[in-house]
């Protein structure tokens, strides 16, 4: 068998067959661009791709097939892209890098599987783990193998994980309810739900892999059992509840058009006041345009407007869905109350209740974009007020990415967060502060998009923000892997007017104005390292008080 390393895939050959197999990253390998192979005493093929190393036991049969991979986490250079390797006559691997080279012994890496384990099972929003006083389990979730449970409990939810202390972050995990979903599945969360089930036998099956790619496929399961109600036997009454309930489905549709049409017409008149209040704020911000510093203001406003416009859209989702609703669950009561069914009018009027809230809730959250805009607009009146940091940092982080991504469809960056928790509230003045950490923002991603537009494909523009807390300060850090300051013009970033962008993207007042915010109006210290060719990071120091 020959095994063939090209720059877009990893190909096997067999003489005997004359065909090839071609792998790539849908099959688990970290890159498409493989660099070199190399085969291991044991029989193990060591796998040098542009992003890490990947290990496949290729005498393993076909279908147990996996790529187990390794990166700069592990030891590894950040990019591997050498096609030098060698092994030693006792087995010791050895590959060249950019920066050195890296040497291991292969026997020496433990694959050690994951514990799987399900952690906790709510039935009907009753947790077996905490309070089982209404289902009774005769031992803990962890260990149990059975659930017996009536057709009222047939809304469950599973919390499950896959426990490995070697890289947690990159740990996987997949469950599947068996007898009703048709194949396993996976998100981002440790839980997952499933209303409404029908009486009957299914198995709840989880397993997972940590961070090197090792799955634990035996997993862990749990027998669920719904027991049908006794008169589902009886045809007749059975067919009695198809008819009655076809005959309320379809009224209740006949009612629901009607409720939704008026609904949308309402739903609309919303929409354009909120679209002429938007664009009232638009005009009052576009007047500020005369002088040359509210001109580099309005340049960061103009990259907010569709991050704003993105995050503004789910809460008026929300309040336009749930008004909906709301207005079908109020015929709904007038028409129990007429009928004297004073204890489901109560039900509805408790939905219709949690409903309000909702529209409130969301109410406020566009409200607050809306407010946090023309905040933005507003000269500043130089007045600090007690301030969540690491919500107003978070908060201009995103409007920026999103308003880039607006600005141009091919735009994208990773966005690493670490925010000190420990931080509390601090003086600043919001209005200054949101445009110091627009500008960095904006240049950042700048710095990293345009370098990911004369590198190769791999490169993966970053942009890592994170806050510190210290004694009497804070430090904000902002930072990407861009080709960083030229040592020539570092002396002169914080001048006015001094930019290194193209003719017409940029003003050259950004930094400045920021140096001037920082320094003069909060008293703080903003410093930048840099690095040709790899990173520019700013540091911000803001006093507490």
């Amino acid at each position: 068998i020959v095994w063939i390393a090209t720059a877009n895939s990893l190909l096997r050959f067999d003489p005997a067959t004359e065909k090839i197999d071609k792998f790539d990253q849908k099959d688990g390998l970290p890159s498409n661009q493989i660099n070199s192979i190399i085969e291991d005493l044991e029989g193990s093929l060591w796998i040098n791709t542009s992003a890490g190393l990947s290990k496949l036991n290729k005498n393993a049969p076909k279908d147990k097939w996996n790529f187990v991979n390794f990166d700069a986490q592990d030891g590894l250079q950040g990019f591997i892209n050498s096609k030098a390797n060698w092994i030693d006559k006792d087995g010791e691997i050895f590959l060249g890098g950019i920066d050195g080279f890296t040497y291991f012994y292969p026997g020496k890496i433990n694959e050690i599987k994951p514990d799987i384990v399900i952690e906790d099972i709510k039935v009907s929003d009753i947790s077996l783990k905490s309070d089982s006083s209404e289902i009774k389990i005769d031992k803990s979730v962890m260990k149990l193998n059975e659930l017996i449970l009536s057709y009222t409990q047939n809304n469950l939810s599973f919390e499950f994980a896959s426990i490995h202390y070697s890289r947690p972050e990159k740990n996987k995990i997949m469950y599947r309810l068996e007898g009703f979903d048709n194949h396993w599945l996976s998100n981002d969360r440790d839980f997952t739900s499933y209303t409404n089930l029908s009486p009957g036998e299914y198995t709840f099956m989880v397993k997972g892999s940590n961070g090197d790619g090792i799955w634990n496929e035996e997993g862990k399961s749990i027998k669920i059992i719904i027991n049908p109600p006794w008169w589902k036997t009886t045809a007749a009454y059975v067919g009695y509840i198809f008819m009655f309930g076809f005959l309320v489905f379809g009224i209740d549709r006949f009612q629901r058009r009607r409720l939704i049409e008026k609904e949308r017409a309402l739903a609309k008149e919303k929409e354009l006041e909120q679209a002429k209040e938007i664009e009232k704020a638009y005009h009052k911000l576009k007047n500020t345009q005369s002088q040359l510093l509210h001109a580099e203001k309005m340049a960061s406003l103009g990259a907010l407007t569709a991050g704003i416009a993105h995050e503004i859209k789910n809460p008026l989702n929300f309040v336009s869905n749930f008004s909906e609703v709301s207005r079908e669950l109020l015929d709904e009561m007038k028409s129990e109350l007429q009928n004297g069914n004073k204890n489901e009018a109560m039900e509805l009027a408790k939905d219709l209740s949690q409903n309000l809230e909702k529209i409130i809730q969301h109410g406020k959250r566009a409200d607050s974009i809306v407010k946090g805009m023309l905040l933005h607009s507003r000269g500043t009146s130089g007045e600090k007020t007690l301030t969540d940091i690491n919500d107003l940092l978070d908060q201009y982080v995103t409007l920026a990415y999103h308003g880039l991504r607006a600005q141009d469809k091919d735009f994208n960056i990773t966005i690493d967060k670490d925010y000190d928790n420990n931080i509390e509230k601090i003086n600043v003045v919001p209005q200054d502060m949101s445009r110091v950490f627009l500008n960095l923002v904006n240049n950042a991603c700048y710095a990293a998009n345009e370098k990911k537009k004369i590198s190769r494909n791999d490169f993966i523009p970053i942009l890592r923000v994170s806050t510190k807390n210290l004694r009497d300060k804070v430090e904000i850090h902002i930072k990407d892997n861009g080709n960083g300051i030229p040592k020539s013009v570092r002396e002169n970033i914080f001048n006015p007017f001094f930019t290194t962008k193209p003719t017409g993207e940029g003003t050259g007042l950004g930094l400045s104005l920021s140096y001037d915010i920082v320094t003069k109006v909060h008293g703080g210290e903003i410093t930048f390292e840099s690095e040709d060719g790899k990173y520019t990071e700013f540091i911000i120091t803001l006093p507490k008080l």
